[in-house]
C-alpha cells in the first residue's frame, strides 16, 4: 500500500510539474544585463504575459512576433484595455543600443504603461532545474518636481560613486542616458541606484 501511495504522490508531482512547464511561454533569446538588486518575476514566464524582447541587432518582438514601435504601442494598449493591470516586461539584450530601448519604452508609455520591468540575469548560479525570471522596476514618467535632478549615465558620463551619492541624497534618481551606450551600461546605473534604496526614473522624450 505504501508503495502505491508513493507512486501516486510521485505521479501527481510529475503531472503538476508538467502542467507548470506547459504554461511557460515561448520567447526570444537575448543576452540580458546582469544585476544584483533584481527580484523574482515568475509571472513573466506565464503564457499570457506581456514580454517585449529587443535583440542585439535592435529587432523588437512582442512575445515571438516581430513588431515596429508603432505596432507595439497599439498591441500593448489593446491588451491592457482587455485585461487592465497586467505588467509589461522588457527583455533587452545588454549589447543593444540604448536608443532602441528608449523607442520601446516610449511606445509602452504611449500605450499607457508608466512602470516597466526590465528582465535581467543574476551573478549567482544555482543547480535548480528551473529558475524564475528576475528583473528591476523602472518608472517611465518623471517625479512630480519643477526641476528634477537628472543624472547622465551610460557612455562613462557618471561614475558609480556619483550615482550612489545622488541616490542616497535624492532617493529618486532621474537617469538620462546616452542613446549610443549599450543597454547593459544603463541597467548597471539603474542597479547601482537601486542598491542605495532609490527609485529610478528614466528620462524619456516628452510625449
Amino acid at each position: 500500500m505504501s508503495r502505491m501511495i508513493g507512486f501516486s504522490v510521485g505521479a501527481l508531482l510529475a503531472a503538476t510539474m508538467a502542467a507548470q512547464t506547459a504554461a511557460l511561454r515561448k520567447g526570444v533569446s537575448v543576452q540580458m544585463p546582469i544585476t544584483t538588486t533584481a527580484v523574482a518575476m515568475p509571472d513573466a514566464d506565464l503564457a499570457d504575459s506581456l514580454v517585449v524582447a529587443v535583440t542585439n541587432g535592435g529587432t523588437v518582438y512582442l512575445e515571438i512576433a516581430r513588431v515596429t514601435p508603432e505596432q507595439l504601442s497599439g498591441e500593448v494598449k489593446a491588451q491592457l484595455l482587455a485585461r487592465p493591470g497586467r505588467r509589461v516586461y522588457v527583455k533587452g539584450d545588454a549589447r543593444t543600443r540604448y536608443s532602441t530601448i528608449v523607442e520601446v519604452l516610449e511606445a509602452l508609455r504611449t500605450a499607457g504603461v508608466n512602470v516597466a520591468v526590465l528582465l535581467t540575469s543574476q551573478r549567482e548560479t544555482t543547480n535548480a532545474g528551473y529558475v524564475p525570471p528576475s528583473g528591476v522596476e523602472v518608472l517611465l514618467s518623471p517625479p512630480d518636481a519643477t526641476q528634477p535632478v537628472i543624472v547622465k549615465a551610460g557612455g562613462g558620463e557618471a561614475s558609480d560613486a556619483e550615482l550612489k551619492e545622488h541616490a542616497r541624497r535624492d532617493r529618486a534618481v532621474v537617469l538620462q542616458a546616452d542613446g549610443t551606450a549599450p543597454f547593459g551600461d544603463v541597467v548597471h546605473a539603474i542597479d547601482v541606484c537601486r542598491a542605495e534604496g532609490a527609485r529610478v526614473f528614466l528620462d524619456l522624450p516628452a510625449r
